[in-house]
Parts: C-alpha cells; structure tokens; sequence
C-alpha cells in the first residue's frame, strides 16, 4: 500500500504537512540550492559530531548533507536546515528547548521556522512511517510533492503492459501552479492513488481521494467509503498536466 499512495494533509497556519510516500531523497531533488547544513534532532548519536551550544548532531558540506539525505538515517532521524554555524551558537535556551520539545513530540509548540538559524524546511518522521513536514513557502512543499509524484508514476508505470512501458519512464513534473490550486483540497487530506491510476497513450490519469477514516499506512484504505474529488491528469500528447476536479 506505502509504495502505491502518496497521502497529504496540509494545516496552512503552521505550513506543515502530514504526509505519506514522500521521502528525504525528494526533498533533496527539490532543493533549489544545495543544503550545506543540517541539525539533527535528539536522540543523539555519539558517534556523530556534537554541535556543543546545542548538544544536538548536527551535519556540515553540501555533499556530507546529501548523502545523508539520501541514505536510510534521513527516513529515521529528525532534522532541520539552517543557514550558518555561528547562528546556530546563538540560539536561545528557550528556542533549544523547543527544539527538544519538536523532535520528542514530533509537534510544534509554535511553527518552528527561526530568525536565527533562517531555516526553510524541518523533517519529522513518524514511528508508523508517515512524516510531519513544515516548509516556510509552500510552493518549496509543492516542489517536493512533485519529485514524489513522478517518483511513483515510474514505480506504476513498471507495473504497466510492456508496449505501454517504454513510454512512460519519463514524467514531467507537476507544476507548483496546478499543484497551488489542489491546496484548499490538501486541508481536509487527500490521497493520490497510483494503483488506481490509468495510464494510456494519450494520458495519465491519478485519481484524488477524501476517505472517510484517518489514513493508515500499513492497511488498505476504504475507497467504497471515500469520495473521490477528482484526479491529477498528464495530456501525453500536450506533454502539460492538469486538475480535475468534481
């Protein structure tokens, strides 16, 4: 079920997003600028570097942070970007504090984006494989949102007849503008089901569901109590996507 589904529930006051099927390796492959720094969030790995204003881990070098990215600790640990080191040593007991409180309770106690460190991104995931994200500017979530897509369409398509197949290994990304408009829908949590989806010569069609229950990773969802509010579509000849909506 994980591999087929890319669930999305969007609280706009806080700009986080609770999601599923999206990973740290789309992030990375969204980052309009390589990330050269990284805190990891307790626990703390000994092993690891100590920043010692924090007593957090923390990661420094565009290729030591994608390389964590793209490793397995980036799906286990809980991590934010930020800026400069000499920023980091000026954090506030307080604000270390809430940064304890968000890696333990995986929650904010206001939204968690800092003058100081000017981080754009905090990376949360949870113990039943789902993942809380906070981004400062949303079109930085849709862009991670589109890696995640295209992502599963490959993964679909290879499930596809062969003659259909070959054609369908390359996606081009949603755009951040029909992605903008699915938004409001985002709010009430919306489910992109792949192994639903239709793939033809002509089209690619992902259908959006509203369920009727708390989305559960590991168990299929009930889509004969959920109401389908329309689907994301690739016009293959037009090489454009597009929103339908009901």
């Amino acid at each position: 079920m994980r591999n087929s589904v890319i669930y999305v529930h969007y609280e706009p006051l806080a700009h986080m997003f609770l999601t599923a099927g999206i990973s740290a390796s789309d992030v990375l492959k969204a980052t309009p600028k390589p990330i050269r720094h990284l805190l990891l969030l307790p626990p703390i790995d000994e092993d690891e570097f100590i920043d010692p204003h924090t007593g957090f881990n923390e990661i420094s070098g565009e290729e030591q942070v994608a390389t964590f990215l793209r490793g397995k600790d980036a799906r286990n640990r809980s991590w934010l970007d930020y800026q400069h080191g000499t920023y980091l040593r000026e954090l506030m007991p307080t604000e270390i504090a809430e940064l304890l409180y968000l890696g333990h309770a995986k929650t904010h106690i206001q939204p968690p984006f800092y003058y100081k460190l000017q981080n754009n991104l905090v990376f949360l995931p949870l113990r039943n494989d789902m993942v809380t994200m906070y981004c400062r500017q949303v079109s930085f979530f849709s862009n991670t949102l589109a890696e995640a897509l295209v992502k599963h369409l490959r993964w679909a398509a290879n499930d596809q007849p062969f003659w259909l197949r070959l054609r369908q290994q390359h996606f081009k990304p949603v755009p951040e503008s029909v992605l903008s408009d699915l938004l409001p829908s985002l709010e009430d949590g919306v489910l992109f089901d792949f192994s639903g989806g239709i793939f033809s010569r002509d089209f690619v069609r992902v259908p959006l569901w509203l369920l009727a229950d708390r989305f559960v990773p590991d168990q299929p969802a009930d889509l004969e109590a959920a109401t389908q509010i329309g689907a994301l579509v690739l016009d293959r000849k037009a090489d454009a996507w597009r929103l339908e909506m009901k």
